[in-house]
């Protein structure tokens, strides 16, 4: 026995988890990212593991919280939506690094540079390519 619920009943709970999932999703993704980049910070002598941890989670958020503000112009443009996203990425992130390490300097700008090369290898371009091909 099968219920039938008119859509105005079931669209806010679908609604709701559909949410849920994209946010599930994204921390995820955050949290990927952050443990990829984290692990790039380290091999390039940033610091211990949990001062690359900790650098890597605020310079994500960072990027990502302002990041949010241009993903409806990104996708528009294309490939070249996704080098504006990773050049603004680099900006903001070694922005942070600067930061966080006073004394890190023009490192903050390659660390940030080489993070962001290896993340958006991994993990962004890739997705990137599979959302235009489905």
């Amino acid at each position: 026995m099968t219920i039938d619920l008119p859509l105005d009943v079931a669209a806010p709970s679908l609604m709701l988890g559909a949410l849920a999932l994209t946010i599930g999703a994204l921390a995820l993704l955050l949290a990927l990212i952050v443990v990829i980049e984290s692990a790039v910070l380290q091999g390039m002598g940033w610091g211990s593991f949990k001062a690359c941890l900790r650098a890597s989670f605020w310079m994500n958020l960072a990027s990502t919280l302002f990041g949010f503000l241009g993903l409806g112009i990104a996708p528009s443009l294309g490939v070249w939506g996704m080098f504006a996203a990773w050049a603004l990425s680099i900006v903001i992130e070694a922005l942070v690094l600067g930061r966080l390490n006073r004394q890190a300097g023009r490192r903050s700008w390659g660390m940030a540079f080489v993070a962001n090369l290896v993340s958006y290898a991994l993990i962004l371009f890739p997705i990137y390519l599979f959302s235009r091909s489905a």
